[in-house]
């Protein structure tokens, strides 16, 4: 064996997966993760497809007395519910979390721990949701759960499956958006700059941005809807000043951006195939990439597209028809781009391309009647027929199942190793393309005919039997269709070809590696100099003037990574946008500890859906203290890290702060998540208090200023402290570091108090009105950043400590990054105090 070959093997056995159980469950790589979250996803599709399967029955024909409307309602509701949250979105999110560390010269995602995380919270979440069936009390409120119906008053414990389950759910969408987001910015190969990246990067960075901000507002609006429902607060009870309304605001501003979340990683997935058929390079790039960045900015304006018929003004009306017909824009640029990359190119017609294809026609289709309904007059009239139910499954279906088909069968032999077979995907897609027309074109026709949608029967004088019928027949052949794709892919498992490095003759970095891939993914961190770095290699790109600079600096960084370390697991970091390395990542290996963490959280989930507020405030502390303990440096990672001399060879850091930490970037992340929870809470704020006749409410005195603006004051103190010890780290000045991080806990938790002082001398409770909930919970919000803070905080002064005696580590990012927190937690304090205490005063 050669010395070469010796280190691959060391550098395999470094990046090993856990075999048996329980290893498993400590498995933090990317490539299983992704696999499981995919399986995961798909197991969840077909218990979704049974339930629409059962629907269509019933409606097969009129009267008809198969289900009743209870069990019909709760059929729908679990239908909707597992396809919205917990297929579509996962499973690209699996998708992307296996592919992207390949797609961009990586060799794991940014935080593995989180990923690990994020996958258990997103299981037990599903399995929250049923294990309503398992005690009889299923969801019957429909996917989007509009109060009041959704109200403890309406829904007894079925509500807090759905929510609670779906709260879960959301935790892991964020967390693999901050995964995807800051993997992208922080691990591309050397000269992949930013124009150079595959569009299904694009995609997935942009959608990831979206998940931060919408999915962050829908689990902001589940907490709140929750409250309702444990602690009887009034944020949707009209009776006590709150708005059924404010639950349609927050859910559609998710709604509308879930849409386009779902479809701009499909449309990467297209861009994909698309570039690897025609075998040429990417016809109008720029153009595509730029309607992806108008479609995820504009999906914000749009949610109140789904509430024409809720009687609102008609100015806004006028502002949301336009928005709507602007995303149709860019959305017709993307289709002309693949029409033309196509045109003329004589591409095989393999099942990828079918899929892709076939995609392009239905979501054609789909896009044209979305431009009709957001005509507000016809919108109007087809707002509750089943014209809108074919709408949305030609946008859902035609728009995302059918590019998930065509990535499975462009990508599953990248994954096993195996070809699947020609035949039966040609099968397949013919199959699912007829089913899903003959089910879902004729429900144009019957929602012009009048069929209302949500209903469980229609009489037999609305002379609609043969229509659901067809619909019916073509559910069946849909069924068909994923029953062939599951025949395929076993099939191909133990009968398949064995699967080329580059089946496709494609452009992209994944091909660069074997079917199936290695653990490390790429033994030397490759040098991208094209947007299809395959088919034009760097040696063919060496004139150009867009050529990595440096390119002795990449040379030694690429060289010190080749085979390498082999103590511990490692990427190459590079710099947002020329991509030019700037660092080495360290990755965490196997641990049991997301695993625990993600229990934990779920056990807090069943302490609240059984009314134990014990079990659920236990549940809390032990995700906080596990996550804590699996983020908590370690000195003997640092020793091993700086003794491998990785660094030295390289030329490049090991321990970065600011803009080239992907911890930098984390926190980023992070603070936008909360900025959009902040953001959902003010919003609800004005909104309620728009349609109050009086505020405060009669006999509630208006805020006094003193101790509330002394805990502001407080919060930015602190902040300011924490800043202090930022910038003497800086300087190296030691000696006060660790006086102004004390200084930074000593103000944070006298704000935590005096906040805590505040709430309790309150005449009024979160119980007594509407803006006693806004009050108590925009003020618990900052509690619990504080509180986050000081956790923070106590570990840094620790660090600072631990490191005193001037050895390199963590703290100078550390320190930074509890600055970032507490500068935040000062804003948001401000907000609060001028929202609660100054707001009622002068407006």
């Amino acid at each position: 064996m050669t010395s070469s070959s010796g280190a691959e093997e060391r550098l395999a056995t470094a990046w090993q997966s856990p075999r048996g159980f329980p290893g498993v469950l400590s498995e933090v790589n990317n490539q299983p993760i992704g696999k499981r979250f995919m399986l995961t996803a798909f197991a969840f599709f077909l218990l979704g497809g049974m339930l629409a399967l059962l629907m269509r029955v019933q409606l097969a024909v009129s009267d008809n007395e198969f289900l009743g409307p209870q069990t019909y309602n709760q059929l729908f509701t679990m239908h909707g519910s597992t396809m919205m949250f917990l297929f579509a979105v996962p499973f690209l999110e699996g998708l992307a979390l296996y592919l992207l560390p390949m797609m961009i010269g990586a060799r794991d995602v940014a935080f593995p721990r989180l990923t690990a995380f994020g996958y258990w919270t997103y299981l037990f979440g599903g399995l929250i949701f049923y294990a309503s069936f398992a005690v009889g009390a299923v969801p019957d409120a429909g996917w989007f759960a509009y109060t009041p119906l959704s109200g403890s008053r309406y829904t007894g414990l079925s509500g807090d499956f759905w929510l609670l389950g779906l709260s879960l759910v959301e935790v892991a969408g964020l967390t693999a958006a901050i995964e995807i987001v800051v993997t992208i910015l922080k691990f591309r190969a050397p000269g992949m700059t930013i124009g150079r990246m595959p569009l299904f990067v694009w995609a997935l960075l942009i959608t990831g941005l979206m998940i931060l901000v919408a999915f962050t507002v829908l689990l902001t609006a589940t907490v709140l809807l929750e409250l309702d429902r444990a602690l009887e607060t009034r944020f949707f009870d009209p009776r006590h000043g709150g708005h059924s309304l404010l639950w349609q605001h927050l859910f559609w501003f998710f709604g509308h951006p879930e849409v386009y979340i779902m479809f701009l990683p499909a449309t990467g997935i297209v861009s994909a195939i698309v570039a690897a058929f025609a075998r040429r390079r990417m016809i109008g790039y720029v153009l595509i990439a730029a309607a992806m960045v108008v479609t995820g900015f504009v999906s914000f304006g749009l949610w109140v597209h789904h509430m024409f018929a809720a009687g609102l003004p008609p100015l806004s009306l006028a502002v949301f028809t336009a928005s709507s017909m602007l995303i149709a824009l860019a959305s017709g640029t993307q289709v002309f781009a693949w029409i033309a990359n196509l045109w003329g190119s004589a591409p095989r017609f393999d099942a990828p391309l079918l899929f892709v294809l076939g995609f392009i026609v239905l979501f054609v289709l789909g896009g044209l009647t979305g431009v009709m309904i957001a005509i507000v007059p016809f919108d109007l009239q087809v707002h509750d027929t089943y014209f809108i139910v074919a709408h949305f499954h030609y946008v859902m279906i035609g728009g995302v199942l059918f590019p998930i088909f065509a990535g499975l069968y462009y990508w599953l032999p990248k994954m096993t190793g195996r070809m699947l077979d020609e035949r039966l995907g040609k099968w397949n897609f013919w199959v699912t393309f007829i089913g899903f027309n003959l089910t879902f074109f004729p429900m144009h026709v019957m929602g012009f005919l009048g069929m209302p949608r949500r209903v469980y029967t229609y009489p037999a004088v609305l002379e609609l039997d043969w229509y659901n019928l067809a619909a019916t027949v073509g559910a069946g052949l849909l069924g068909i269709g994923v029953l062939l794709f599951l025949i395929d892919a076993a099939r191909s498992l133990t009968h398949g070809a064995a699967a080329p490095a580059d089946p496709w003759k494609a452009d992209t970095l994944e091909w660069s590696v074997s079917s199936p891939p290695p653990p490390y993914t790429f033994l030397r961190p490759p040098r991208v100099a094209d947007r299809h770095p395959l088919w034009f290699p760097p040696e063919e790109n060496e004139g150009e003037s867009q050529s990595p600079p440096g390119d002795s600096a990449v040379e030694r960084a690429l060289a010190a990574m080749t085979a390498a370390p082999v103590e511990y697991r490692a990427t190459l970091v590079t710099d947002a946008v020329e991509a030019r390395p700037q660092a080495i990542q360290y990755l965490p290996g196997p641990t049991y500890l997301p695993f625990w963490a993600a229990v934990a959280l779920t056990i807090a989930a069943v302490g609240v859906l059984g009314k134990s507020y014990t079990l659920a405030g236990a549940g809390a502390v032990a995700t906080v203290i596990g996550t804590i303990a699996w983020i908590h440096p370690r000195d003997w990672v640092s020793q091993r890290v700086l003794g491998s001399g990785i660094a030295e060879k390289a030329g490049l850091p090991m321990f970065p702060t600011g803009a080239r930490a992907t911890g930098w970037w984390g926190m980023l992340g992070v603070l936008a998540m909360l900025a959009s929870a902040l953001g959902a809470l003010v919003y609800s704020y004005f909104y309620i208090r728009l349609f109050a006749p009086e505020w405060p409410p009669a006999g509630t005195p208006l805020p006094e200023f003193g101790m509330a603006g002394a805990a502001a004051a407080l919060a930015i103190a602190a902040a300011v402290a924490q800043g202090v010890g930022w910038r003497s780290v800086r300087r190296g000045a030691p000696r006060i570091v660790i006086p102004a991080l004390a200084a930074a806990l000593l103000c944070g938790l006298a704000f935590v108090a005096i906040e805590a002082f505040e709430l309790s001398r309150q005449r009024f409770s979160p119980r007594t009105h509407a803006y006693g909930s806004l009050f108590f919970v925009m003020h618990w919000f900052v509690i619990g950043l504080a509180s986050l803070g000081l956790a923070m905080g106590g570990a840094t002064l620790k660090q600072a400590i631990h490191e005193s005696d001037g050895r390199p580590g963590y703290l100078p990012l550390m320190i930074e990054l509890s600055a970032m927190h507490a500068v935040f937690t000062a804003i948001a304090a401000a907000v609060v105090f001028a929202v609660t205490h100054v707001s009622p005063w002068v407006i």
